[in-house]
C-alpha cells in the first residue's frame, strides 16, 4: 500500500494537526507493515495558483498528453497513491489556501481524471481512499467545509469511494480539556485505520 501524506500543517512541529498525522502514520505502519508513506510538505513547495500563462501552458501539455512534464509532478504523485492522507488546520471554515492551490495542481484532465462521452468526469487515480485530519480552535459542528469540498471534488471527479475525517475541536478554548480532546481524536485515528483491513 502506497500512502501519500499531503502535509498542510503550516505551523510545523507545533501543529496539533501534525500530531494527529504522526499518530496516523504510526498506525498505518503498525496495521500495514509493508506500507510506504511518502510525505509532501506543502509549506516547503513553491506552489503558486494557476494564472493565464501557466493555465495556457498546462492546457497545451494536456492536449499533447505530455504528462511527464515537471508541471504535472504533483498530479502524477497523487494518481499513483493508494491512500491520500491530508493534514490541514481548520481555518476560516475550511483549510489554508495552500491546500486549495495544491488541488489546482492535481486536478489534471487525462492524468487524475478524464471526461467521458457524456461529459461527466471519471477518475484515473490508482487509489480511492481519502483520510482527512484537522484540528480547530473552536467548534466545527456541521461546518467542516474543507473536508466537504475535498469529498465532493474527489468523489465526483476522481471516483474516490472511501472518504473519512477525524477532527479535534475547541483546542484554543480557555478551560477546555484540550489534551483529552486530542487523545480522543488520536484513538479515532487509530480505529479508523484499523478498519481499513
Amino acid at each position: 500500500m502506497k500512502v501519500l501524506f499531503v502535509n498542510c500543517c503550516i505551523r510545523g512541529e507545533a501543529s496539533r494537526t501534525l500530531r494527529l498525522c504522526r499518530v496516523a502514520i504510526e498506525a498505518i505502519h503498525t496495521t500495514f507493515p509493508t506500507a510506504e508513506v511518502e510525505e509532501l510538505c506543502l509549506d516547503q513547495e513553491a506552489l503558486l495558483p494557476l494564472h493565464s500563462d501557466t493555465l495556457a501552458q498546462r492546457h497545451a501539455l494536456e492536449v499533447a498528453q505530455a504528462f511527464d512534464h515537471p508541471m504535472f509532478r504533483y498530479a502524477r504523485q497523487f494518481a499513483a497513491a493508494d491512500v491520500i492522507l491530508v493534514g490541514a488546520p481548520y481555518w476560516e471554515y475550511q483549510f489554508p489556501a495552500l491546500l486549495r492551490c495544491y488541488v489546482e495542481h492535481i486536478s489534471v484532465s487525462g492524468l487524475t481524471f478524464a471526461y467521458g462521452e457524456d461529459g461527466r468526469p471519471h477518475g484515473l487515480c490508482k487509489g480511492d481512499r481519502l483520510f482527512y485530519l484537522t484540528t480547530a480552535g473552536g467548534p466545527i459542528l456541521d461546518r467542516n467545509c474543507g473536508f466537504d469540498y475535498l469529498k465532493t471534488l474527489l468523489g465526483n471527479m476522481m471516483d474516490f469511494k472511501k472518504m473519512d475525517y477525524v477532527a479535534a475541536e475547541c483546542t484554543d478554548v480557555i478551560g477546555y480539556p484540550v489534551e483529552e480532546e486530542l487523545q480522543k481524536a488520536e484513538e479515532q485515528v487509530r480505529a479508523q485505520i484499523q478498519s481499513w483491513r
